[in-house]
């Protein structure tokens, strides 16, 4: 079954949703990359979340969208883009598994800052090319106690947050599980990312890492993100059985088949009007996931999200 978009007035505001996301990762990106100059760290990073959840949950399969877009699209402003992932991960999937609301909120103002004392280091790994150098490996290693510590300094007194940050490294049994679930997304929104060393990975082997507990075999919490993201969770790539190029747009409450927007037909040619897909009808299935840098279409994402209200109230 499809749809094609119409024009609405709903396109600038999809723009201007667009541009409030922008701005919050602007604004974070400022705060990772000089903490200790913020007047008050904490409670300017609580603004940006409380802004930021906001958005989320207006519409969180939008917001999986535009970020799923922008980390897997680019490696400018790594850190920042690779932190808002992983929080967004974290709220979605820490409310699935049943975590109080206190718990969730610590978990996804760790998220946010986990990497806080590598920021600039993270950006420059993922412009570069070579592995490395000693130095920066001494930095890495150590990068979660001394994000905990800068945290202390800068006036972080909530004791799971700080925890959160400095065990989100830690390879032992017996983790809390916002500590399990923060890792598990770290590593999921990693492989998705690319580098200039690498491409970033199609989202399913992505999701396979992800359930994968290291060393331990089947991992819950990577099972727990799957079922609430889905397989192709929302601004990834996917061919279709007819070998047209679709974009996800929003999940059905089927893991396996989300409603999408075709952006290429089957010779590779960009489509002058998406249309909207939901990939559960016989004959419109999913056939792979594809890695985002390898298809080559400029996105209209203010249409594209657009259509994703439609595909909203078709789903209801």
């Amino acid at each position: 079954m499809s749809f094609s978009a119409q024009p609405d007035p709903a396109y600038s505001a999809m723009r201007d949703w667009m541009e409030r996301w922008s701005e919050l990762e602007t604004r974070l990106a400022a705060l990772l990359l000089a903490p200790h100059e913020a007047n008050d760290f904490p409670a300017r990073l609580q603004d940006v979340h409380t802004q930021a959840d906001a958005l989320l949950n207006l519409d969180p399969d939008a917001t999986l969208y535009w970020l799923f877009q922008l980390a897997a699209s680019s490696t400018v402003g790594y850190s920042a883009s690779h932190a808002m992932v992983c929080w967004a991960l974290s709220r979605l999937t820490g409310k699935a598994l049943g975590l109080e609301e206190s718990d969730r909120r610590s978990l996804s103002l760790a998220a946010l800052t986990m990497n806080i004392a590598m920021t600039r280091l993270q950006d420059d790994l993922a412009e570069q090319t070579t592995p490395p150098t000693p130095e920066q490996r001494a930095v890495i290693e150590t990068h979660a106690a001394r994000g905990a510590q800068w945290l202390r300094e800068l006036g972080v007194a909530d004791a799971p947050w700080l925890q959160i940050v400095e065990q989100h490294h830690v390879d032992e049994a017996g983790l809390p599980v916002p500590v399990r679930l923060l890792q598990t997304v770290d590593r999921y929104a990693a492989l998705i990312s690319p580098r200039e060393s690498r491409p970033g990975r199609c989202v399913t082997d992505s999701g396979r890492h992800a359930l994968m507990q290291q060393g331990h075999g089947v991992d819950d919490i990577g099972h727990a993100l799957v079922r609430t993201v889905g397989i192709c969770p929302p601004g990834s790539f996917v061919r279709l059985e007819d070998d047209r190029i679709a974009v996800v747009l929003r999940r059905s409450g089927r893991p396996g088949e989300p409603w999408v927007a075709t952006v290429l037909d089957a010779r590779g040619i960009p489509v002058a009007e998406p249309t909207l897909i939901d990939t559960g009808h016989d004959g419109d299935g999913i056939a792979a996931a594809l890695v985002t840098q390898t298809v080559r279409v400029r996105l209209n994402h203010p249409r594209l999200l657009q259509l994703s209200r439609v595909a909203l109230t078709q789903a209801h």
